[in-house]
Order: structure tokens, then sequence, then C-alpha cells
């Protein structure tokens, strides 16, 4: 039975255990979750929901892990390596699901060049999860029939890991993965957070317009209730490549704007979105 401790459990680290627990091989369970956390109210929540076997306020507690599953803010992640790795074995594999990968890999290697006694790390991605945070939101099939992005080197312990929860794996290079998901993923909760902005500026003037949305405002809308704290330091971590794609993607709503006084143009625009043309 592996040994895994979670660090973080919200959503995404008690979707994580929960799943893992659920992992069986010949009728035995094939990993044992401890939960690292700051609130005990929070990781008696984690235990009562199946998330976790055992809990601790204590990091100390995690010396005899298999694997380390650090879900913190990423701006947290690189300190948490170097403070696990001061814990743990040389064998023991740690890991994040932060959502960039380029600057904490590139610290993180840093630090095991310095330090050869530091264990491996390998940086990955699980394209899962939800607007709200929080362990009363878990779900233990958060994870299934989705994509896990992994950017270190290859290693059969975490893959199985990932598959055993139902994760589709892809191999990509840190650098390559915060460039693509800064389109996929974090430029659409720019839009989101400065959408719905813009709504409660313009409801805070005029509260009939609450009482007149529809579907696509909460589509829209939705991952804008997302955390702050953790939406802050994934922007700012990766703001090179969104300074880029938040630019272009003003320039094409000046585009679309520009339309509206030629209706020819506008039709064929729309048509290139709807037909997924260029």
């Amino acid at each position: 039975m592996q040994k895994v401790a979670i660090l973080g459990v919200g959503l995404m680290g008690g979707s994580l255990g929960m799943a893992l627990k659920n992992v069986y091989k010949n009728k035995e369970r094939e990993y044992f979750i401890l939960g690292i956390g700051r609130k005990i109210k929070n990781l008696k929540i984690a235990k009562q929901k199946g998330a976790v076997d055992e809990f601790s306020t204590n990091i100390e507690d995690i010396k005899n892990s298999d694997i380390v599953v650090i879900c913190y803010p990423v701006d947290m992640i690189v300190d948490t390596y170097k403070r696990v790795a001061k814990i743990v074995s040389k064998k023991t594999i740690i890991i994040d699901i932060g959502s960039i990968k380029s600057d904490i890999e590139q610290s993180i290697n840093n630090l095991i060049k310095r330090n050869k006694e530091f264990p491996k790390f390998i940086g990955c991605h699980p394209m899962a999860g939800m607007e709200n945070n929080g362990i009363q939101y878990v779900k233990k099939d958060l994870y299934k029939k989705t994509n896990v992005i992994i950017t270190g080197n290859k290693n059969s312990l975490i893959s199985k890991m990932w598959k055993d929860v139902g994760c589709n794996l892809i191999f990509i290079s840190a650098k390559k993965h915060d460039e693509i998901v800064a389109f996929t993923s974090h430029l659409p909760h720019i839009i989101a957070f400065n959408f719905f902005r813009m709504f409660k500026q313009k409801n805070s003037k005029n509260k009939q317009i609450q009482n007149m949305v529809g579907g696509s405002f909460n589509s829209i809308t939705r991952v804008s209730k997302s955390s702050s704290q953790m939406w802050a330091p994934i922007f700012l971590g990766n703001k090179n490549n969104l300074q880029k794609l938040t630019k272009e993607f003003c320039n094409q709503i000046g585009k679309f704007s520009r339309t509206f006084n030629n209706e020819k143009n506008l039709k064929k625009l729309l048509n290139k979105s709807i037909n997924n043309e260029n």
C-alpha cells in the first residue's frame, strides 16, 4: 500500500484523496491517505467525507510517505517543496497540482542541484476543478476522464496514481504547458473576472439588471466565483504569456465591434466563429 500525504485538503486535494481511497487491487487498498492542513475543523470534515484515512496539522508527520502531493496556491509550492524535502527520504516523490509550471520547476530543479539529497519533484497539472473551493465540495469522480499534464520526468508510480483515479496522461514541457494553459484556462478566467466586475458596477447603478440575466450570463460568469487567493498568483506567475494574450483578445474585441457598422462583415465574422473557420 502506497502512503500518500496530501498537503492542502480542499476541493482538489480532498477529491484526490477520496478517489485514491477507492482504488483497490485484488480486494486490497492501493493507497493510504494522510491529510495535512492548518484547520482541524476542515481536516475532520475531510475524514468524515472519506477523503483521508488520517490527518494532522504537523507537517513532520509526512516523514514516511511514498508520495507527497502539494495542493497549495502556486506561490507557495517552491517553499513547501523545500520544507518537505528536508523531512522525507530521498526515495519519496513530491508532486504538485499547480496551474503554472515553468518557474516552479526551474526553481525546484535549482534546489535539487544544490542539494543532492533532495527527493525527486514531478510537476503535474490535472485539468479538473470547479469554481467552488473547499473540502465541502469534494467529489470522488472529479478527476475521472480528465487530462493530467505532467511536465517533469516520467515516473511509473506517479503515472499509475493518476491513471488509478481515471486521468489521461499528457507529457509536455513546462514552458509549452504555460503557453497553452494561459490561453485555454487563464485567459477565460480573466474574461470572466472582468465581465463580472463590469456587471457589479452596472448593477450598483441599476438593480433591474440582476433580474434580466439568463443562461449565457451564468455560463460566462461561473468561474468568476473562483478564489482570488488562488488565481492572483497564477496570473502573476504566467504574466508574460497573459500579457500577450490579453492584448490579442482586446484586438479581437475591437475588430468585432468595428463590424457593427457593416452587416456583411459581422455575419462573416460570426460564421467563422460558429463554423470553426479560421
